[in-house]
């Protein structure tokens, strides 16, 4: 796990509009699949047409048009297809767990609504076509709004949000979760479970592949395939974002840096600015200097 490698996928910080969210409607017409990535914050995904499959830890999805998916914090997810994407639509919000609280609006704990889903592995439901289309042109017109400071427009915006996981909380209630289906090889799948519940140990792709009975050759191309990374680029991914979570307790960086599976800092502060774009140290000062985005 030595080895100086590029990490790179979607953005990683926390979002620096203060506002606790982000909302984008896009229409590709060609667009290459993504690597695996994570972030702190929730994303609601509808997919419109386009995309072939969804990823989601260990789990790949055939994507459906007006399916939505709820991803939480700190999992692993991304898109994958065994071709070059076209005409690609979507649609997303980006939402912090401090202002899912918020727009519960003291009626209902939003956060551990969600967690309640996807802590059973319920990721992915399906939406009534008239709801996904409100839902589309609540998050575009949000996408329009996002940018101005007038109060009345922000105070518009917290209703189309409301409005939109309203919407969201109901039909995921209502509905039966969508399940996965299988497209790559399963023991693909059962070394990304392996790793996932692993990461934080010294792991070695030779070793994995003995463990799995495959050669090393078809372990590289098959993960790379399904998670677009490397198997050291997944590890320590994960291991640079489990730091990245830990850094909102008051545990000291040395001893992240060694839980997190690194054996030394000086590895550890060499791949977290590489992955976050800062020191460890700098990362901590600006979460403690942000304090709650929404105030």
């Amino acid at each position: 796990m030595e080895r100086d490698v590029l990490l790179s996928g979607a953005p990683l910080t926390m979002m620096q509009n203060g506002l606790g969210f982000e909302a984008m409607y896009a229409l590709s017409e060609t667009m290459d699949t993504t690597e695996y990535h994570c972030h702190d914050f929730y994303e609601f995904y509808i997919h419109i047409r386009g995309g072939q499959y969804f990823g989601l830890d260990d789990v790949l999805y055939q994507l459906l048009p007006f399916q939505v998916f709820v991803v939480p914090p700190f999992s692993m997810h991304g898109l994958s297809s065994d071709r070059k994407l076209s005409m690609y639509e979507r649609a997303y919000i980006n939402l912090t767990p401090e202002t899912l609280k918020t727009l519960g609006c003291g009626q209902i704990d939003l956060d551990r609504f969600f967690r309640g889903y996807v802590s059973q592995g319920q990721y992915t439901f399906q939406l009534a076509q008239d709801d996904a289309r409100r839902c589309i042109q609540w998050i575009s017109e949000l996408q329009d709004g996002i940018s101005s400071r007038d109060p009345l427009v922000q105070f518009g915006n917290y209703g189309k949000l409301m409005s939109f996981l309203d919407v969201i909380c109901r039909s995921i209630s209502s509905a039966r979760p969508l399940q996965g289906k299988v497209i790559s090889n399963s023991v693909i799948q059962e070394i990304l479970t392996y790793i996932n519940g692993n990461y934080t140990q010294p792991l070695r792709i030779e070793a994995l592949a003995r463990r799995f009975g495959v050669s090393v050759s078809y372990l590289s191309h098959e993960f790379a395939r399904f998670t677009n990374r490397s198997v050291y680029d997944y590890i320590l991914y994960r291991r640079v974002m489990l730091a990245r979570q830990l850094m909102q307790t008051d545990i000291s960086l040395n001893a992240i840096a060694y839980q997190c599976g690194f054996n030394d800092y000086s590895n550890f502060l060499r791949m977290f600015n590489k992955l976050v774009g800062m020191s460890p140290s700098q990362f901590r000062r600006q979460q403690r200097g942000a304090g709650s985005i929404t105030g």
